[in-house]
């Protein structure tokens, strides 16, 4: 019954709910991975450039 309610949207009846998930999670969590690697980076050049 609820297969055939949205003909439409073929691809959301394929792709189970925790994969939607994960994907949310990443879009959150890729900021913050960003940012903590570009930290990481500039301390070490702020090192180098301290030598």
């Amino acid at each position: 019954m609820l297969r055939t309610s949205n003909p439409h949207l073929p691809l959301w009846s394929g792709v189970p709910m925790f994969q939607i998930m994960v994907l949310l999670i990443l879009t959150c969590i890729n900021p913050i991975l960003i940012r903590l690697i570009w930290e990481e980076i500039m301390m070490r050049v702020m090192i180098i450039n301290d030598t």
